[in-house]
């Protein structure tokens, strides 16, 4: 009867153990960030060990000599479970292999512990294992009268550790991923804060302004201006300013998809829904749910998708195709157009119901032809950036270049100076540090009849450097023109082969890549 009774009491025991063993791993499974999970790993094993002391001590994975407590709990004032104590412990765990019980720590851990660690009853120490690598211990003790520890409580621990050591392996990767997110999300939003915006002509100040008063709210916005202007930028700068900075950002090319894929792109479907939908997919709307979806050159938006559009933003829900029910979506729509979208009205291609849905606020970029006092800060900010992209030590653009660049129309405005300021910087020597005007390409290159320019009269004692840089230019742009074909190019220029070979060797071009 008796040996059935502590039969039974063994059973109680071991079922309670489990229960606490359950309650730890849950309470450990919620969490996701290393603190809270070293938090939870040493409750509850002092809760299951009884012990009135306890620390988690992770070694540095780039130097196996050094460790790091970095929790510890149940602590009293007077603290015995210190950082020289953790260190001796998990020195000898490390130094024998295997987790260490013990009620004599003088015996053990030699004289440093005798006086110091008096008041300590029993001792345990459990190493933290994954994939056969030791990556901390879990430390524990208990104190004056306290009775020692048992095999009991190194069984339970032992069987945890395993489990406690992938816990800390997994909240790890999630704190630096999390620290890697934050970082380019910090890195996004100075990238589109509004002093990313280079100018200070009266044009650019007007929009300055316009976007102080829209920004803090979540207003739809309406951009317009000529392609190159800098709209998705405006955009960008309106979402990572804004309160919805910490949402997604959705930018969708209208134009560039016909009728049928833009309203799958933007409303998702389902499996089934047609031929090649073979499961579900979200669209873009969903996609920047509590965010920011722009919607450049609006005014290719399909008759058929903008009345599906239109009832998105009256509602604030989608229907998926094939879907039988609606979803509530939460984003701010900021749309674009290179044209004006009021003209597409007036020719019956764009409801005249959804342009006044997404024209609360209109913002006109002007181009660059009219802003010529913010071209030099410009270039300059381009330069800078080019040079470090392309590892050039390039110091600024020589004057009889800026002249040029001030006097072009710049069709293509902010986006084609940038194309050939960055051109310029790759065709420079290595050991340039200005950049002149025989660098610039041939279709904004003094007297070109593209431009309609004067030719620029040339700095004293450089016609000769000048002409061996435009030689170097038209050799290069013709071997590019061809892939580098030197019979090719030989023809495009009207030479022979042998001169194309001798220029190269003379210039020291060669192709990219080495090859």
């Amino acid at each position: 009867m008796e040996a059935l009774q502590q039969e039974n009491r063994y059973l109680r025991e071991r079922l309670e153990d489990y229960e606490r063993l359950h309650g730890v791993l849950e309470a450990i499974s919620a969490s996701v960030n290393v603190e809270a999970v070293l938090a939870h790993i040493v409750e509850g094993a002092i809760a299951i060990a009884g012990a009135d002391q306890g620390a988690v001590v992770l070694l540095d994975p780039s130097d196996r000599s050094e460790a790091r407590t970095l929790i510890r709990q149940a602590e009293s004032d007077d603290v015995k479970l210190d950082h020289f104590l953790n260190m001796l412990l998990a020195g000898w765990v490390t130094t024998h292999g295997k987790p260490l019980l013990s009620d004599d720590l003088s015996g053990i851990l030699g004289d440093a512990a005798r006086d110091r660690y008096a008041a300590v009853r029993s001792a345990l120490s459990i190493p933290l294992v994954r994939n056969g690598e030791t990556i901390g211990n879990l430390n524990l003790i208990r104190l004056g009268n306290s009775a020692p520890f048992s095999g009991r409580e190194l069984d339970l621990l032992t069987v945890l550790a395993t489990t406690f050591a992938q816990f800390i392996h997994n909240a790890r990767l999630h704190d630096h991923l999390f620290e890697e997110t934050q970082r380019l999300r910090k890195e996004v939003q100075g990238k589109y804060a509004p002093h990313g915006i280079i100018g200070q002509s009266a044009e650019l100040l007007q929009v300055f302004k316009l976007l102080e008063r829209v920004i803090p709210t979540d207003v739809r916005l309406l951009i317009q201006g000529e392609s190159g202007t800098g709209k998705e930028l405006i955009a960008r700068v309106t979402h990572y300013s804004g309160p919805r900075k910490n949402g997604p950002f959705v930018a969708v090319d209208c134009g560039a998809l016909p009728a049928n894929l833009l309203e799958g792109e933007l409303f998702g479907y389902v499996k089934g829904a047609f031929t090649g939908a073979h499961k579900d997919k979200r669209g873009l709307f969903e996609v920047a749910d509590k965010g920011t979806l722009f919607l450049d050159e609006i005014s290719n938006m399909p008759l058929e998708v903008q009345s599906k559009f239109l009832r998105t933003l009256q509602e604030g829900e989608i229907r998926p195709l094939g879907a039988t029910s609606v979803r509530k979506v939460d984003v701010r729509v900021i749309a674009a157009g290179s044209g004006t979208l009021k003209d597409h009205v007036a020719e019956g291609n764009f409801r005249q119901d959804l342009y006044y849905r997404l024209n609360v606020v209109t913002i006109h970029l002007p181009p660059l032809r009219s802003r010529r006092g913010d071209l030099p800060v410009l270039a300059d900010h381009f330069l800078r950036k080019m040079a470090e992209r392309h590892k050039k030590r390039i110091r600024g653009i020589r004057p009889d270049a800026m002249a040029v660049l001030e006097s072009h129309s710049w069709p293509g405005n902010v986006r084609e100076l940038e194309n050939v300021v960055e051109r310029m910087v790759i065709l420079a020597d290595d050991d340039q540090e200005m950049l002149g005007s025989d660098l610039l390409p041939m279709d904004i290159q003094p007297g070109s009849p593209l431009t309609g320019f004067a030719p620029m009269p040339a700095e004293r004692g450089d016609i000769r450097q000048q002409k061996d840089n435009l030689e170097k230019m038209r050799l290069i742009e013709a071997l590019s023109e061809n892939g580098w074909n030197q019979s090719a190019a030989a023809r495009h220029l009207g030479v022979s082969e042998r001169t194309v070979r001798y220029k190269m060797r003379k210039f020291k071009i060669e192709k990219p890549g080495g090859e």
